[in-house]
């Protein structure tokens, strides 16, 4: 039960200082992910409230929403290449794979991307 999502919209929106319309647009236009709903009515998790709050942020320092969707996918993808890069082995950035090498262009969506390494070795191949 400790799992089941608890926050109405109503609290949500009085939590993030939020109105609840703004919710209810940010799910429609696939900012916010669409809540569970129990009886039809809309359930959220509490970390809601931090994705609000980066909206908020985001919409304060300039960016419209359809950036803020770009922003929210790439913090997405950079916190999947952290995960990867706290297992790496390898002694410096120079050996891994996960990092662009010197002779390479830095593309900053191909260098948020996971990189998949064969038997858990993020070490670079070849020369």
């Amino acid at each position: 039960m400790d799992d089941w999502p608890e926050l109405t919209i109503g609290e949500v929106a009085r939590r993030a200082g939020v109105a609840t319309s703004s919710i209810r647009y940010y799910e429609s236009i696939g900012v916010l992910p669409e809540p569970d709903r129990l009886h039809g009515q809309r359930r959220y998790r509490s970390d809601v409230l931090g994705k609000l709050g980066f909206i908020g942020d985001a919409q304060s320092a300039g960016f419209k929403l359809d950036e803020v969707e770009a922003l929210l996918e790439r913090t997405k993808a950079m916190k999947g290449w952290l995960e990867v890069a706290k297992e790496c082995g390898c002694a410096t950035p120079e050996e891994c794979a996960l990092f662009p090498d010197g002779a390479e262009s830095v593309d900053v969506d191909a260098a948020l991307r996971l990189v998949h390494v064969s038997g858990g070795d993020c070490r670079r191949t070849g020369g």
